[in-house]
């Protein structure tokens, strides 16, 4: 098992980071030295039964006061009223700030129960345990938290750091095909924006993540998900409320979350942010930022994964501009973008990390890629 502690929150705050097979064990051990009053188990109604009910019973069994809260899996329920409910329950449980959050599930749970905790008496610990790989590349560290709301994703939400993470493979292999694979693409994202050797190294052993199987698998896949956690902690850590730097982890989510939003999210997150990726991928080439050549690398690497690269038709090209409008990272009405100028290095601009282009532009290269397809 490989163990990586750094500094969030302005020197304020410990992340403890752990990688390895079958956690659950040191999970439990980790929860036990906090000396909680209760401990919550927030996830999803299909992780509860693959994994919540179990390390449940080892909470329980270790002499934790814990329970478990679960909802209605899917990206649909990242909303106003799911975290109401889980906030009522730990209410019906007496849960003082001598309480933690263990987020265990995906994306979604994470968002959600981190939320939760950022605002529940004004703040308590949260525990990530990601299920999932885009929870695993991604939303579990970091401390961005936020739900859905009709206007768009992830509108309303906290930064929150949580205390500890812990990534296990071998959770992975209870995940279908779809969203095992999509999760992969923020992998590939950090690569691309910042670390070429990741890159090569990821894409050299595509087939062997991909297949999920045996010993090299496990060990590959902890290396990967290590090296991916430090790549986004080196960003975090030196920019923790995304004045910058981090803006660099956008790459492909302007466009993406337009997108995914307006598929009314029968996309799942991965598989938007990939389409996302390559039409930004391709706005930078238009743009003489990246080359031709590092546009088509990155959308053949997509295309391997199993990945979708084309706008699902029945989207306009319009409405995604308008969304992109009202996005979060919008200033003005105009939508930015991080970009890269090359494979494992974003592309900055007088010490600007974000660029803005106009909406006719926007709509003219949209469209451009479109006809590519």
């Amino acid at each position: 098992m490989e163990k990586a502690s750094f500094i969030l929150e302005n020197n304020d705050s410990v992340c403890n980071v752990f990688s390895g097979k079958k956690l659950n064990e040191e999970i439990v051990k980790y929860l036990i030295e906090l000396k909680k009053a209760k401990y919550v188990i927030v996830t999803d109604s299909k992780v509860k039964e693959l994994h919540g009910d179990t390390l449940l019973k080892q909470m329980n069994a270790a002499g934790l006061d814990s329970f478990l809260i679960s909802f209605r899996e899917g990206e649909k329920n990242k909303t106003r009223e799911t975290k109401a409910f889980v906030e009522d329950e730990m209410f019906k449980e007496k849960c003082g700030r001598d309480t933690i959050i263990i987020a265990l599930g995906g994306g979604v749970v994470g968002d959600l129960a981190g939320f939760v905790a950022g605002t529940y008496m004004r703040g308590i610990p949260v525990v990530q345990i990601p299920s999932t790989t885009i929870a695993i590349a991604d939303s579990s560290m970091g401390g961005k938290t936020a739900i859905d709301v009709p206007a768009g994703k992830n509108l309303i939400g906290v930064f929150h750091q949580p205390i500890a993470v812990f990534m296990d493979p071998e959770l992975l292999k209870t995940l279908d095909d779809r969203n095992y694979k999509s999760g992969l693409i923020e992998m590939v994202k950090h690569g691309i924006i910042r670390d070429k050797e990741f890159y090569e190294f990821f894409k050299e052993n595509l087939k062997i993540v991909l297949a999920r199987e045996g010993e090299e698998y496990e060990r590959i896949m902890e290396k990967i998900m290590f090296d991916n956690i430090k790549i986004k902690k080196d960003v975090v850590v030196e920019d923790q409320r995304e004045s910058n730097l981090r803006k660099v982890l956008n790459y492909g989510h302007t466009i993406g979350h337009a997108i995914e939003k307006l598929s009314n999210f029968d996309l799942l997150h991965g598989e938007a942010i990939a389409i996302g990726i390559c039409v930004e991928a391709f706005l930078a080439s238009k743009k003489n930022i990246l080359s031709e050549q590092d546009f088509l690398e990155q959308k053949e690497l997509i295309e391997t994964l199993g990945l979708e690269t084309r706008i699902p038709k029945e989207i306009s090209t319009k409405d995604i501009i308008e969304l992109m409008k009202l996005d979060k990272k919008a200033r003005g009405g105009m939508p930015e973008f991080s970009l890269v100028k090359e494979i494992g290095k974003y592309f900055e601009e007088n010490g600007k990390i974000a660029k803005r282009f106009s909406l006719e532009d926007l709509e003219e290269v949209i469209e451009d890629y479109r006809n590519l397809n």
